[in-house]
């Protein structure tokens, strides 16, 4: 019979604990913008000249790899679940370079020969530190993180094919392969808003991230198969304009 009172205690608090429960719904998540724009990208473009494994082919001796900038689009998805920090996830994607080896001895009067083309995609993960409070219109930011980049749509350049058939170093048709990297990326920017309530921000950034991947040209000979290699170091920095929705 001692029991019945603490029983009735307990059924009598229960639904009281329960109300002092918040609901998730009323949980504040923070902030969550979507975005979209544009990015100019500027590749470093500091890689070694192609080489055989051993031996250097003089016409190759001494070049360079020469790379345009692009422009690509890109999407991010932010959220910030604190006043001063927030985690961002990027897509950078439709970079499309044509790359000329510069310094070429193999073509009399002339130093440059186009070896091919690529496209390059990348995908970042930062962590941002918001150095203003919440209630600013301009909101400028630091990041660091990491990259995944992806080499895509590789193709030789005919001229440089015709090169290795006429040198005698190829019997056919050579292939041009560039892989992928992850490594690390850091970013600066600023979000900025033109009233306090407005969900639409504009946002500005300046990337720049370590990448870097093995080229190779693979091509037939008499034997089987040979192979020229050059260490690629795309290295980019990259200036993002784009707008976002804030939820």
């Amino acid at each position: 019979m001692k029991l019945l009172p603490l029983v009735m205690a307990l059924a009598i608090s229960a639904p009281q604990n329960a109300n002092a429960q918040q609901d998730w719904r009323n949980v504040d998540w923070g902030d969550f913008i979507i975005r979209v724009g544009g990015s100019y990208i500027h590749p470093d473009d500091e890689s070694t000249s192609l080489k055989f494994r051993v031996l250097q082919h003089w016409d190759l001796y001494n070049t360079t790899w020469k790379i345009d900038t692009a422009k690509a689009w890109q999407i991010a998805g932010v959220w910030r679940p604190a006043e001063y920090w927030g985690v961002e996830l990027m897509h950078i994607d439709g970079a499309d370079y044509d790359v000329d080896l510069d310094y070429f001895t193999g073509t009399p009067g002339r130093e440059t020969i186009g070896l091919g083309n690529f496209k390059a995609s990348s995908t970042l993960a930062f962590v941002n530190w918001y150095m203003l409070d919440a209630n600013c219109l301009g909101r400028p930011y630091i990041g660091a993180g990491i990259n995944y980049t992806d080499f895509y749509d590789v193709d030789l350049n005919r001229e440089f094919n015709d090169f290795l058939v006429d040198s005698g170093l190829a019997t056919g048709r050579a292939e041009f392969n560039l892989g992928h990297s992850w490594d690390w990326a850091v970013q600066a920017g600023i979000d900025f808003r033109f009233s306090a309530d407005s969900p639409l921000q504009l946002n500005a950034s300046v990337l720049y991230f370590l990448s870097d991947t093995d080229a190779r040209v693979t091509f037939p000979t008499e034997l089987g198969h040979n192979r020229l290699y050059a260490q690629f170091d795309y290295d980019p920095w990259i200036v993002n304009l784009g707008v976002g929705f804030k939820f």
